[in-house]
């Protein structure tokens, strides 16, 4: 009999270094999408503050405590990123849905890291414009993608499908910025 080994979507793709600007997996434990029920939003804030010490975000936000992070993701939906999400307590006002297997995670830090996605993202990003905190749900190369601010850099969440297409863009623009800045 086989034995299967579980491995993450990106395990022999990354990380990959251009001119100073990396691109190299990060594992955010689990992913669970938040969806509130109509009417329960500030019941699940309430909530989810009391279960795990985060409250929900603004639009286009970030919150975070230690290890443990909730972004907004689109109108009506965030992800709990970090800790298994209280699914008891959190069910009464949202629907909850693990997504950890279905999102490839990925920073791309470094000097020109902002460079590098301005070839892939329609997004002004700007430092003045986003931000520390920021998050968005956009494009990356023509792939659906949630793209937030850390610090010295980027995380893009592509769906796993996704992450050998996405890894061969972003690779190609670190490329192209490298070019750019030698001549």
């Amino acid at each position: 009999m086989v034995d299967l080994i579980a491995q993450t979507p990106l395990v022999d793709l990354l990380p990959i270094s251009s001119n100073g600007c990396v691109l190299a997996e990060c594992t955010p434990g689990y992913i669970t999408s938040l969806g509130p029920f109509r009417g329960k939003e500030a019941e699940l804030k309430t909530t989810l503050l009391a279960a795990h010490g985060l409250g929900l975000p603004a639009d286009g936000r970030v919150s975070h405590k230690g290890g443990l992070r909730v972004l907004w993701a689109g109108r009506g939906q965030y992800f709990l990123c970090g800790d298994k999400a209280a699914s008891k307590t959190l069910a009464k006002s949202a629907a909850l849905t693990d997504q950890s297997d279905g999102w490839a995670v990925m920073t791309l830090t470094g000097k020109d890291a902002g460079d590098v996605l301005a070839r892939l993202c329609p997004l002004d990003i700007r430092p003045s414009v986003f931000g520390r905190n920021r998050t968005a749900r956009t494009e990356v190369a023509h792939m659906m993608a949630v793209l937030s601010v850390i610090p010295k850099g980027f995380e893009i969440m592509v769906m796993r499908s996704f992450a050998a297409d996405a890894v061969h863009h972003i690779h190609a623009a670190m490329i192209s910025v490298a070019g750019q800045n030698e001549l």
